[in-house]
């Protein structure tokens, strides 16, 4: 568990503490692969431990490098569990963990195991400009990020009041002006009639997109939406499995794919959701855990942005390189980040081995 400083909100959640989950996979010749994935509270943390201890038996004993068949296998195994949910999360921090131990058997980051399309990746920031803040926070947050070097961040919308939203975007479109992107999160709160009028008021500022703009992730009303306005819609991260994105992608419900990695089924289900996105010739970004998905959007072949919360910095001994707005790719074996050992033995609430 890990405390939020100051305590942050969207239009869906407040935040205080977040709680991961760390995974390492040991082999027989000592080499150890890890991931991690995340949630609000102990209680999904736990569901998460119990669900990665039914996988176990069908990863235990594998050879690691075969991670298609180990993905194949496990998401036979949760057909009855159901293949979305608390499931593919298990799912997926284990296959990244496989993946992070491909590397370094093999000596490569898990970028070039995938095939690497550049070193840097266009990076927003997206640590600040929450729903709670008022309009001299917003200007001042925004501000600062372009002072640390960013060419693009994300702010958060989905007030109960459209005007309100519109404040707050013009706010920080006037503080850091034309030439610095701009997203809009709506948090998937929204009426598909509240939505579509707040989209058309906030064209104007010529935002990068609109982040999850509809309530209930509905892809017909997504794509209804996307279809009358000009601003591109994102989509994407609360989207299960490449299964679910071809279904999103036939539908034409977004113009900009986002997946999230304990959704999408790992890094496997990361490097389908980018074939399927480049067969539609739609951009792919990242959701949440940085770490990871560095190595993930560097490699996608339309690739596009990395969303950099430092969120779990702490838990690693390296931190993430910013140059000139984009993300270093790191050249280290895996994911090319480890545990700091110390920081993860504080924050640590409970402990599992499963054999």
């Amino acid at each position: 568990m890990v405390p939020v400083q100051p305590v942050i909100a969207s239009a869906t959640v407040k935040l205080d503490t977040v709680w991961y989950l760390l995974a390492d996979i040991y082999t027989d010749d000592g080499a150890i692969g890890s991931a991690y994935i995340w949630s609000y509270n102990p209680r999904i943390s736990a569901a998460l431990t119990n669900l990665v201890d039914q996988l176990s038996p069908l990863v235990l004993g594998q050879d690691p490098r075969a991670t298609a068949r180990i993905w194949g296998s496990m998401w036979r195994g949760i057909v009855q569990w159901g293949r979305s949910g608390l499931t593919i999360m298990a799912m997926s921090v284990v296959d990244a963990a496989l993946w992070d131990l491909v590397g370094k058997i093999s000596g490569q980051s898990v970028g070039q195991l995938l095939g690497l399309r550049s070193d840097t990746v266009m990076t927003y920031a997206s640590g600040g400009l929450w729903i709670t803040d008022d309009l001299d926070s917003l200007r001042r947050e925004a501000r600062q990020f372009v002072t640390d070097g960013f060419k693009t961040m994300k702010m958060r919308a989905g007030r109960p009041r459209a005007e309100d939203d519109i404040a707050a975007v013009r706010a920080v479109r006037e503080a850091i002006g034309p030439d610095i992107g701009l997203m809009a999160d709506l948090g998937s709160t929204l009426s598909r009639e509240h939505a579509t009028r707040l989209c058309f008021a906030l064209e104007e500022f010529n935002l990068v997109w609109f982040e999850d703009p509809i309530a209930d992730e509905n892809t017909i009303d997504h794509a209804e939406l996307a279809r009358s306005i000009r601003t591109p819609i994102c989509f994407g991260e609360k989207i299960y499995a490449p299964r679910g994105f071809q279904t999103l992608i036939e539908g034409r419900a977004a113009d900009h794919l986002m997946a999230d990695l304990q959704r999408a089924g790992g890094v496997t289900g990361w490097q389908r959701i980018a074939a399927l996105a480049d067969a539609a010739g739609l951009p792919l970004s990242s959701h949440i855990l940085p770490e990871i998905n560095v190595q993930l959007v560097a490699s996608a072949p339309t690739g596009a942005y990395l969303e950099y919360m430092q969120w779990a910095d702490e838990l690693f001994e390296e931190k993430i390189v910013l140059r000139n707005g984009e993300a270093v790719v790191p050249m280290r074996p895996g994911f090319g980040f480890k545990w700091n050992e110390d920081r993860v033995r504080h924050a640590l609430q409970s402990q599992s081995e499963f054999v």
